[in-house]
């Protein structure tokens, strides 16, 4: 089996990398619709539903973030090892 190159394994995480800052983003652009109505009192209902969505959503894209560089460094040592190894 042949194992992806040092270079295959950069792009494919900055493919990832992209994705969840394009995730992101969305997650404030949703935040940001939720509290802008106007009326302060939707304001007030609203804000705070938005604002812990919108911190779950964060967490779990620093979460992804966390385990795609895991990833990324596990499958560089293992592209490594195996192009010594040949």
């Amino acid at each position: 089996m042949r194992h992806p190159s040092e270079l295959e394994l950069r792009r494919r995480h900055a493919s990832r990398a992209a994705n969840l800052a394009a995730r992101e983003n969305e997650a404030w652009l949703e935040y940001l619709a939720h509290i802008q109505s106007g009326d302060t009192n939707a304001y007030e209902t609203a804000e705070p539903f938005a604002w812990r969505r919108l911190r779950r959503a964060l967490a779990e894209l620093a979460q992804n973030r966390r385990l795609h560089e895991f990833q990324l460094e596990r499958a560089l040592a293992d592209a490594r090892g195996a192009s010594q190894a040949s």
